[in-house]
Parts: C-alpha cells; structure tokens; sequence
C-alpha cells in the first residue's frame, strides 16, 4: 500500500468513527454527560482499524466505511465488556438504568 492509500483509508476511518462519535454523544450526553475523552475514542479507533479493513478485505469507500464503524463499535463495546468482567467498571446505563431513569423509578412506568 501506497502512503497516500494508508493516509486517505485513516481520513475515511476518522470520518467513520466521527460519525459514531455524534451519535453516541447525542444519545448518551443527556444522562451520562459529556467527555472529551470518550468522544475521541471512537474517531482514533476508526483511524486505526480502517487501514487494516482495507487492506484485509481490499474494499471501497463506502464499504469501508460502514464496515469501519461496525467494527469500532465492537471494539469498543468489547472493551467495556472485558472492564466490567474484571470489576473494575460498571456501564452508566447500569447505574442510571437505561435512557437515565433509574431502575426502581422504572417500574412505575411498567402497564
């Protein structure tokens, strides 16, 4: 592969994981709040694996793309499965209950 190959793959990876970035902060940020940290995570994974998808499945754009972030959100959601396992991490949508009501408060929602 060529560099500007390597390069163009990274700036498709970037845009991927970017993408995947908006939309967790759009969901998440309201109950979980917002870190910078967090929202850089998915754009660098994206830079990283997209080069490697590329030149394991020699595929275009669009498919690179899209198979880009699938695969960042598997990294990632693995890697906060294998925190939690360990004990050392508990997911905010475990501590707040899904979409930041709390589980007891949940139940007065139930029919």
């Amino acid at each position: 592969m060529r560099t500007e190959e390597i390069l163009g793959h990274m700036f498709w990876g970037y845009l991927a994981g970017l993408l995947v970035a908006i939309g967790g902060a759009i969901k998440d940020a309201p109950y979980e709040g917002f870190s910078i940290a967090k929202f850089a995570r998915s754009p660098l994974i994206g830079m990283c694996e997209a080069p490697i998808l590329a030149k394991a499945l020699k595929i275009d754009k669009v498919p690179l793309f899209l198979s880009t972030m699938a695969t960042e959100r598997i990294t990632v959601e693995s890697y906060k499965l294998v925190r939690a396992i360990s004990g050392g991490y508990t997911p905010m949508k475990f501590i707040y209950g899904e979409w930041g009501v709390p589980p007891e408060e949940r139940k007065k929602f139930r029919w």
